[in-house]
């Protein structure tokens, strides 16, 4: 082991549900089949699509992933960072969150992200304090 990360190890495989013109929505693994599509690999239903996050907040959605089988063709290209460590925080909540993991502590800036419970808490908040105007 080097402790380099290879490309390998960020590869998104995601089932193409239905055709590329039937899809209404960019999804990333639409926007990977399409440009599988566009470099002469055609892609059918139920494949496999394997691609990597470059820039998830691009406004092209066509920009926001790569597909694998293109990387080698790309000279430069940088995985989104912030967008992996996003995946693997939501993963380790779902997993760790029945023994108390909270995904906050580890957001830089924390996000608006509140449980249920929280938006009850804070509604009893408002209400006691409505009530006590």
């Amino acid at each position: 082991m080097t402790g380099e990360i290879q490309f390998q190890d960020f590869v998104v495989t995601k089932i193409l549900g239905q055709g590329i013109d039937k899809y209404k929505s960019l999804f990333p693994h639409v926007s990977a089949a399409i440009q599988l599509a566009s470099g002469g690999k055609p892609t059918t239903v139920g494949d496999g699509i394997e691609y990597i996050y470059t820039d998830s907040r691009h406004t092209n959605p066509l920009c926001r992933v790569i597909p694998t089988a293109l990387v080698e063709q790309r000279q430069n290209f940088n995985y989104d960072k912030e967008k992996y460590r996003e995946i693997l925080l939501e993963a380790a909540e779902t997993v760790l969150g029945y023994f108390g993991f909270d995904r906050t502590a580890f957001d830089d800036p924390p996000k608006k992200r509140m449980k249920w419970w929280q938006h009850l808490n804070d509604e009893k908040l408002k209400d006691r304090d409505t009530e006590k105007i």
